[in-house]
């Protein structure tokens, strides 16, 4: 039997869809355990309907206790010899469970991996594993995966992808990590159970089939601003210490080099809240040559660039003269001023940032200005200011803990 993790809080706009697809499984030895985390919408009621009409499905009714904690006990409560979790806001393609089921025991391994579709609107992209396909054995996941399995190159591309719900594990190779989270992750999550998990297995096979549909909202997390900081910096210091604690362990610290990197792509984007002293700066990081005061324009109206504008904006840091993105149209509506690439040099600005996380996306960006703009001032990370001790003192992330 193949158990499904499923864990919902608010989510009745979605949850049908997602237990719709679920139930519609290719592969039909499957138990569906729902954990309702305290929801206050409908959610609990669509989940109970389901229950009562197909017997494979049976909800847990909890208190808020966050997403770590829900799929603990969706793990407590389920039979199966293997383990798959789905988020009640994405939905999977009916063989799904079929195919990882049939590469984790063909290939006689502990654990099977497939590609996501990310949705976004009307818009899906197919994104693969960042590993080549195949079936890798202990030697190979040490000397092929390992070091490149959480960053691939450069700042940021994946080797693996984080997420639980792209995989099917052997309960016997998952549930010690998983049990061994702390519940007061609410960031990061996945990485910190996943990647110790994949550290542990003997084999995995990797997919190339895109089969986890991947519900990527406008709403996330990054964007909110944060009541309790000293609450959000304690539980980033909580993920980077206890999954560093594992991977120190590890041979050559290859895989604590790497976690350092991915704690740092999380924070980031939310240093207006994480960055110890960042209002004392006088250099808007993570871009030390922009100066405070100065007159900016900020490229790209994703997640970190609208937190980004909205900091600016709120304390006055630097002048946010413009919010330029390819997408501009789309959200002329928003309540930020997004203008067209093409229009950047229209304005009058001393320089433009370039907020993306992702490094091949900043250089191919930062190129294609530095070709069509009269400024000589385009930025994008500077990678000596994000990896030195500075940094990751304000941040939290020294080794003492401080």
């Amino acid at each position: 039997m193949i158990s499904i993790v499923v864990t919902v809080y608010n989510l009745g706009n979605y949850i049908e869809c997602c237990l719709k697809s679920i139930i519609m499984q290719t592969y039909m030895d499957i138990e569906v355990i729902v954990v309702d985390d305290g929801s206050t919408d409908n959610s609990a009621r669509i989940c109970d309907e389901y229950a009562a009409r197909d017997s494979r499905v049976k909800v847990i009714h909890q208190e808020n206790s966050g997403i770590v904690r829900a799929r603990k006990n969706g793990l407590l409560a389920s039979r199966g010899e293997y383990i798959g979790f789905v988020d009640g806001d994405d939905w999977i393609e009916p063989e799904m469970y079929e195919k990882l089921y049939r590469a984790l025991t063909d290939e006689n391994v502990q654990v099977s991996m497939c590609g996501r579709i990310e949705e976004m609107g009307d818009l899906s992209r197919r994104v693969c594993q960042g590993i080549e396909a195949g079936r890798y054995g202990r030697n190979e996941l040490l000397t092929q995966v390992f070091p490149r399995m959480i960053v691939k190159e450069g700042f940021f591309e994946w080797g693996i992808y984080p997420g639980y719900w792209d995989k099917l594990f052997s309960r016997c190779t998952l549930e010690p990590h998983l049990m061994n989270e702390d519940d007061r992750i609410v960031m990061g999550e996945d990485a910190a159970g996943v990647y110790p998990c994949l550290l542990s297995a003997e084999s995995i096979y990797i997919m190339q089939d895109c089969l986890y549909h991947y519900r990527q909202s406008s709403n996330s997390m990054v964007k909110k601003k944060v009541a309790d900081y000293e609450s959000e910096r304690l539980r980033f210091k909580v993920l980077y210490q206890s999954v560093n604690e594992i991977f120190s362990k590890a041979a050559d610290n290859l895989l604590a080099d790497q976690w350092l990197l991915y704690v740092l792509f999380l924070m980031i984007p939310r240093a207006d809240v994480l960055y110890a002293g960042i209002e004392k700066l006088d250099y808007l990081f993570p871009f030390p040559e922009v100066k405070r005061g100065e007159r900016v324009i900020i490229y790209g109206a994703g997640l970190y660039g609208t937190r980004l504008y909205r900091y600016l904006k709120d304390t006055g840091f630097c002048d946010v003269v413009a919010i330029a993105d390819r997408d501009y149209a789309r959200l002329k509506d928003d309540d930020m001023n997004v203008i067209s690439p093409e229009e950047i040099d229209d304005h009058i600005y001393d320089a433009v940032v370039v907020a993306s996380s992702y490094q091949h996306t900043r250089d191919a960006i930062i190129a294609d200005l530095n070709q069509k703009l009269k400024c000589n001032r385009i930025y994008g990370f500077d990678m000596d200011e994000v990896l030195s001790e500075r940094t990751r003192v304000a941040f939290g992330l020294n080794q003492t803990g401080k």
